[in-house]
């Protein structure tokens, strides 16, 4: 992979209810392999986006809902998920929102765009339309015309709207998914699409007549740009950065709720306005909570900012990462949270730190011989994982290394060791010191502040006993 940029996107978060830990397993996620791009590449290289998409009759209902005018409502909603990406260490590099400026005109210029090359025509649309998801749903989709995914009864609606002739760029599509040059991972989701694609396509409409939350159609002020079609143009428009210009995207994150509006629509609208492909789309599977998926009736709808302020955001971060392998379905809790933190994270790494700097401190007066202990060569493998999206795998693998250094700790029993033979309790303290560096350096992209904790604690002049990295839960 050239190393002239790196650009990576998650899906930008829909503003009718407030952030849940399943956004979060997203956004960290993407956060994780920016931090691990730009290590390597070097961080003016790498543009990491995420945000919030504010159009559309769903978030007018919302508002109208919550009493507020609805720049306030969108204004204060996009606030809660910056604020909760934010509490949960995520760098992005821009915060985009569908109301700022710069993104309404994009979307009128790639609107206009698509329009002069002849590939919108107008025309008259019928169906049964699910307003809780802001769309038409065929018979195939939606048998007995109830929303597959809210189970709720579909609106018939027939109205006149634009229409993009995505059917044009159907056989390119699927040339280029099948050849890879559009790369779909997981293969099952590749195979999905191009099954989807084998069934045909249906012209679809890039503007509603009825919906005035929205940006107008630059020739026609009385329709909006759908709310898919603009949302999905978020990504050129975030591309810029200040006089560099990073689309293509290397790396689409999303959900496998989307991935036909991403892997099919997005294509046909990258296609006919002349722009180039993303390199790749990226597809996560559901987060359940205890065993359910997440509901406000069954009331298990998990607000991040309530696991990071009990246990820190690294925790969370290790929790979403090491509990899931990312591509499947899985399911998070706080039990399962708590089991970690206090297993793997305080009594595995914590309590690894905590006793060899003890060590160092009390027997060696703060010092190695040789220096400031360096890392062993080599990662283990960590950045081909992280390449191939195995977070789970990564951390399992960087685990291994806590496990032989606590084993080098406890067999040769450094604490009686000292009284016997200083020469080689020095030699192992050096070995564990190195391994903890190893381990504080791979852990960056994952935890980043216990990562530069230790490091501090570490590889400081004199070694002092370090605090608790993970204190116990009150």
């Amino acid at each position: 992979m050239k190393n002239e940029k790196f650009y990576i996107t998650t899906a930008i978060d829909y503003i009718n209810a407030k952030p849940h830990i399943g956004h979060a397993y997203e956004k960290v996620a993407v956060d994780v392999l920016a931090r691990f791009w730009a290590e390597k590449f070097g961080r003016d290289k790498v543009r990491f986006l995420t945000g919030t998409d504010e159009h559309g009759a769903k978030i007018a209902k919302a508002a109208e809902a919550s009493g507020k005018p609805i720049e306030d409502f969108a204004r204060e909603t996009a606030a809660s998920f910056s604020f909760a990406w934010d509490q949960l260490n995520v760098g992005y590099d821009r915060f985009i929102r569908t109301t700022d400026a710069d993104h309404i005109k994009k979307s009128q210029e790639l609107i206009t765009k698509i329009k002069d090359n002849g590939y919108l025509y107008e025309g008259e649309y019928s169906g049964y339309y699910c307003v809780a998801c802001e769309t038409f749903y065929t018979q195939t989709d939606a048998p007995n015309h109830i929303c597959p995914v809210h189970k709720t009864e579909l609106e018939f609606l027939k109205e006149k709207n634009w229409f993009l002739k995505i059917q044009d760029f159907l056989p390119a599509i699927t040339k280029k998914i099948k050849s890879d040059e559009l790369k779909i991972w997981p293969v099952e989701r590749k195979n999905e699409i191009l099954s989807l694609l084998e069934q045909g396509f249906h012209d679809i409409a890039i503007s509603r007549p009825s919906v005035k939350w929205g940006i107008p159609l630059p020739w026609d002020e009385s329709q909006t740009i759908y709310v898919w079609v603009e949302a999905l143009m978020n990504y050129v428009t975030g591309a810029k950065s200040g006089k560099q210009d990073f689309w293509p995207a290397d790396i689409h994150i999303i959900g496998k709720d989307i991935i036909k509006f991403h892997c099919i629509i997005w294509p046909a609208i990258l296609l006919a306005a002349d722009l180039e492909l993303p390199k790749q789309v990226v597809v996560h599977g559901y987060l359940t909570v205890g065993g359910e998926k997440m509901s406000k009736s069954v009331g298990n709808v998990v607000d991040p900012n309530d696991w990071v302020a009990k246990y820190g955001s690294d925790a969370v971060r290790y929790l979403l990462l090491r509990e899931v392998p990312f591509g499947d379905d899985g399911d998070v809790s706080e039990e399962k949270l708590k089991a970690r933190y206090e297993g793997e994270l305080a009594n595995g790494l914590g309590n690894l730190v905590s006793r060899v700097t003890t060590l160092i401190e009390k027997h060696l007066d703060g010092k190695l011989p040789g220096g400031k202990p360096k890392a062993l060569e080599g990662d283990e493998g960590i950045g081909e994982r992280l390449e191939n999206f195995a977070f789970h795998d990564a951390l399992a693998k960087i685990w291994q290394w806590v496990a032989w250094s606590n084993k080098a700790v406890d067999e040769n029993k450094l604490w009686d060791l000292v009284k016997t033979d200083k020469e080689k309790f020095t030699e192992i303290c050096g070995q564990v010191a190195s391994a903890i560096v190893s381990i504080a350096i791979q852990l960056k992209p994952f935890l980043p502040e216990t990562s530069e904790k230790i490091l501090q604690i570490i590889q400081a002049e004199k070694i002092t006993k370090s605090e608790p990295l993970f204190p116990k839960i009150q």
